[in-house]
């Protein structure tokens, strides 16, 4: 699991640092950014820097409450993004319109609640060593995961149609290869709701969900990004818009 934990940060740590010069140009800037904040995540969810960090902000666990609002934002972005480049307007207008507000304002108040019932002290990365230190806990933990997956399972949930439809497509290959990342990557966020809920022995494949989830996604803007550097002037495709 320690592969890749690590892994997962060094692909996500090169997925930005290959962004950096368009960025530094002003190309798609949101892209950077959602790369960014995956990274830190990645980051924030490997147990040696998450106690390191934790420990200045007081030992408490506020980092995981911190990494759950950073997902969400990350999510809203790699929403607008992939809605806007697969020209999938309907999916966008559920994201930024009430359905979307409301399932974010809701995942804000369900995982800001649970964290603050649960006794957090003792820094923890993922609140492993916190889920079952009381019979409160134990019932919360749970609770508290899915809380932090709803929204991106929301998103996903959204994004599924136009990922299949733009696979279904005659796009370039590598077009259709992002989507098809990207669409795994929405289908184990979406499952990571329901494996919040699965038994200590499930613990394993629990975290492998999580982070196919991540994975997915970043690679999938990562093949959109490189089909866009190589695709034609002009040749409207969501590899196209995911480039500028």
């Amino acid at each position: 699991m320690a592969v890749l934990q690590w892994g997962t940060l060094i692909v996500c740590g090169i997925a930005t640092l290959v962004r950096v010069p368009d960025a530094v140009r002003g190309h798609n800037r949101a892209v950077f950014g959602i790369l960014f904040l995956a990274t830190v995540c990645s980051l924030l969810s490997i147990p040696e820097p998450y106690s390191a960090i934790d420990r200045v902000l007081g030992g408490w666990n506020l980092a995981n409450l911190l990494l759950r609002f950073i997902v969400f934002g990350m999510v809203f972005l790699v929403g607008l993004r992939l809605s806007k480049g697969l020209g999938a307007a309907r999916a966008r207008r559920l994201i930024t319109g009430p359905a979307g507000r409301w399932g974010l304002a809701a995942a804000c108040l369900a995982v800001t609640a649970t964290f603050l019932l649960m006794d957090t002290g003792g820094s923890s990365a993922g609140l492993e060593a916190h889920s079952d230190d009381s019979t409160l806990n134990a019932a919360l933990a749970p609770l508290y995961a899915a809380a932090g997956r709803s929204y991106p399972a929301l998103v996903s949930l959204i994004l599924l149609p136009p990922l299949v439809a733009a696979i279904m497509t005659r796009l370039p290959w590598l077009v259709r290869a992002g989507a098809a990342l990207t669409l795994l990557g929405a289908a184990a966020a979406i499952a990571s709701v329901p494996a919040s809920f699965a038994p200590g022995q499930w613990d394993s494949a629990r975290m492998l969900v999580n982070y196919v989830a991540v994975l997915g996604y970043v690679l999938g803007l990562l093949a959109f990004w490189f089909s866009g550097q190589i695709s034609r002037p002009g040749h409207n495709t969501p590899a196209t818009f995911l480039k500028k």
